[in-house]
C-alpha cells in the first residue's frame, strides 16, 4: 500500500468521524406530526379523501369531528385546477400546468389561529396519443402536491406547538 493512499484512507476516516461526531446529518423532514391525534374537518372530495390517507400513513390518529383531540385542522379549499402549459403546431396542447391550493386553519387547545395557504404548480408533458400515461401522472403529482401540503402544516404546527410552550 502507498504512502499517499494510505494517507488519503486516514484524511477521510478523520472527516467522517467529524462530521458524525458534531452531529451532522443528512436533512430530513420533520415528524411532529408522527402519532398525534388529529381532527380533520374537511369536506368528502377526492383531495380531502387522500389527504386524510396521507396523514394515517404518517401515523396520524384521525378522530372524529365530535372529539375532543388537541390539533385540529379544517380544509377551507383544496383544489387542482388544470391549464395550457403551451401549445405546439396546430394550437394543440403539449404541456399542462396543475395549480395546487389548500387553505386551512389550525386549532390547537381550541384556540383558533389565522387561516394558512400553500400553492404549488408542476407542468406535465400532455400527448393526446397518450392519455393514460398524462392520468397516471395527474395521479402521482396530486400525491407529490398533498406530501408537500402536509410537510408544509408539519412546519406550521411545529412552530405554533412552540409558541405555546
Amino acid at each position: 500500500m502507498k504512502v499517499s493512499s494510505f494517507i488519503y484512507l486516514k484524511s477521510i476516516f478523520a472527516i467522517t468521524f467529524l462530521l458524525s461526531s458534531c452531529g451532522y446529518e443528512l436533512r430530513t423532514y420533520s415528524n411532529s406530526l408522527d402519532n398525534q391525534a388529529i381532527q380533520l374537518v374537511a369536506s368528502d372530495t377526492t383531495l380531502n379523501i387522500e389527504l386524510e390517507n396521507q396523514l394515517r400513513l404518517g401515523r396520524n390518529l384521525i378522530t372524529s369531528q365530535d372529539s375532543k383531540s388537541a390539533i385540529s385542522i379544517k380544509v377551507l379549499q383544496h383544489d387542482i385546477k388544470r391549464f395550457v402549459g403551451s401549445s405546439g403546431s396546430g394550437a394543440r396542447t403539449t404541456q399542462v400546468r396543475l395549480d395546487y391550493k389548500i387553505i386551512y386553519t389550525v386549532e390547537i387547545n381550541r384556540k383558533t389561529q389565522k387561516e394558512y395557504l400553500f400553492e404549488d404548480t408542476r407542468y406535465i408533458d400532455f400527448n393526446q396519443s397518450d392519455l393514460l400515461a398524462f392520468e397516471a401522472e395527474e395521479e402521482i403529482s396530486t400525491q407529490d402536491f398533498i406530501g408537500k401540503s402536509i410537510r408544509n402544516m408539519e412546519f406550521i404546527l411545529s412552530s405554533l406547538l412552540n409558541e405555546t410552550k
